[in-house]
């Protein structure tokens, strides 16, 4: 399955395809608790016919920039080449520089360095080796070459470093050495975004849900911070959110665990997460609400199928 959005914490990455059948067509869609873009750029390739504009919107403006970065092409490979973040480099510049802040995060949680202190040596002989095609000691240990062919890409040596550590290493050390690939391959997300740069449909913003005017003929979609779960950054006021979904004329669909008991359920759906660190988990029941103009909508269509 492709990837869509940047590496983010939280993403919708892997179920966003569920949930999208469940929008009607409409003027506009608004993605308004956008995240790392990944709702908002599965709808522009594969849901655009349905919508004039499709509106992203994330609070916090140094996300929105890392992906207006993006698409752009500053992370396309012939230009940029990731240079190694040391655990030093990441606690200094975290706070000023959200490609550092998000994708040399552990699970992306923009707070903790990747990784830890006994593994950072070998990770970053790997990478060079990748990026550079830079080989120290370490990386002829792992790997059992000197160079990779210089007619490869990052890409291509990263799935030759893949493959060589699945036939040299064992399982458990397979496992830890592939994830620094995993960053690699993560590193492709930002770069692949380069493909929506000539899209007039998509706009950006960095505002408070309850700052956006939305437009008749809307169809709204929200993810908020989920009730009783840790990991974000700031607190939210769930009960002015609902409040604010209950005011809406427009059809408001809500990712969340629970909500109310006046909003109906509907759809009930599971995903891996990685929030824990001990790898991928299946996750609480992962629902979608609505407000009473989805639930309609939702209604009809199914009566109509």
């Amino acid at each position: 399955m492709a990837n869509y959005g940047i590496p983010y914490m939280g993403s919708k990455d892997s179920i966003i395809h569920k949930i999208a059948p469940l929008f009607p067509a409409a003027d506009h869609f608004y993605d308004l608790f956008g995240g790392g873009f990944s709702v908002s750029h599965f709808m522009t390739l594969h849901h655009a016919g349905k919508y004039k504009r499709i509106f992203y919107n994330e609070l916090k403006s140094y996300v929105v920039e890392l992906v207006r970065d993006a698409i752009a092409g500053k992370f396309n490979y012939n230009a940029f080449k990731p240079k190694w973040i040391s655990r030093e480099e990441f606690k200094e510049n975290k706070d000023k520089c959200a490609y550092t802040r998000l994708i040399w995060s552990f699970g992306n949680d923009q707070r903790s360095y990747l990784f830890s202190e006994e593994n950072e040596i070998n990770k970053k002989s790997l990478h060079n080796a990748v990026v550079f095609n830079e080989f120290d000691a370490l990386a002829i240990k792992h790997l059992g070459i000197d160079l990779f062919p210089v007619h490869l890409s990052i890409r291509g040596r990263r799935l030759l470093c893949r493959d060589i550590i699945v036939k040299r290493k064992g399982e458990l050390q397979q496992l830890e050495r592939l994830q620094q690939l995993e960053r690699l391959q993560q590193l492709e997300q930002l770069e692949r975004l380069q493909q929506l740069q000539q899209l007039q449909q998509l706009e950006l913003s960095s505002k408070s849900y309850d700052e956006i005017k939305i437009l008749p003929g809307s169809v709204v979609y929200c993810d908020p911070p989920y009730k009783g779960t840790r990991g974000y950054l700031t607190a939210f006021d769930h009960e002015k959110f609902w409040d604010w979904v209950r005011r809406q004329v427009e059809p408001v669909f809500v990712s969340e665990y629970s909500a109310p008991e006046d909003f109906k359920v509907l759809m009930a759906l599971h995903k891996k997460t990685r929030l824990s660190g001990k790898g991928a988990t299946d996750a609480p029941a992962e629902k979608i609400f609505g407000n009473s103009a989805a639930v309609e909508i939702t209604l009809d269509r199914k009566w109509s199928a």
